[in-house]
């Protein structure tokens, strides 16, 4: 009866810790701006949140920010291209995924930190932003404003499906993968831990399944 009782405990005890390491991120986990306004806003008030999904859409470039700070994680997360009539756009589709950004960091378009970038035929690029630092097959990225690192592999859904994003951040060493496969990988990034941010930039798109959870290896 006590071993039972004990392995019980323990049981308890490691879905717990496996509950508070993994975050399925919801609307109070998020802040919103946008570039004519800079402030920080009820992430409801400029973004719909309905079927358990994001949806971004609108005249207004802007970012959806967590309030949190995050270091060595993974990020897993759905995007579609929103293709409804009523939110049709012109020119090629853009937004992205970026993440490690500093806390200190200003609220504007667009933070300091490193994208996945989410555009069309070139969906897993890195951007490193405002002077991001890493090493990419062994050379180091050049500072800069805006700096991109082509994907080595293409493989995004086409137009109008579900794509699955997964990014693994450690200590510097990033990974980021496309509907299961990785498609780009880089060491010694500058910035290892910060926010995260959905970006939206005029091109309707929607969002879901959002968890973070921490990892203790690459």
């Amino acid at each position: 009866m006590f071993q039972k009782s004990a392995f019980a405990i323990v049981l308890l005890l490691i879905l717990n810790s496996c509950a508070v390491q993994q975050k399925t991120l919801k609307t109070e986990d998020w802040y919103a701006f946008t570039k004519t306004n800079p402030a920080r806003q009820e992430s409801s008030k400029i973004y719909e949140f309905t079927d358990g999904m994001i949806r971004m859409y609108g005249d207004d470039n802007g970012c959806l920010m967590t309030k949190k700070s995050y270091k060595n994680f993974e990020l897993t997360l759905d995007f579609r291209w929103n293709l409804e009539e009523k939110y049709k756009m012109k020119g090629t589709k853009n937004s992205g995924v970026m993440y490690n950004i500093p806390l200190d960091a200003s609220d504007k378009i667009w933070p300091k930190g490193i994208q996945f970038q989410i555009k069309e035929n070139v969906t897993g690029d890195f951007i490193f932003l405002d002077q991001v630092t890493a090493k990419v097959n062994g050379k180091s990225i050049e500072a800069g404003a805006s700096v991109v690192s082509p994907k080595f592999l293409a493989n995004e859904n086409a137009h109008g499906e579900w794509n699955s994003i997964v990014i693994r951040s450690f200590n510097g060493k990033i990974t980021q993968y496309l509907n299961g496969k990785l498609v780009n990988e880089c060491t010694e990034a500058s910035s290892t831990e910060g926010k995260i941010s959905l970006n939206y930039e005029r091109s309707p798109i929607d969002f879901r399944n959002i968890t973070i959870k921490s990892i203790s290896k690459e």
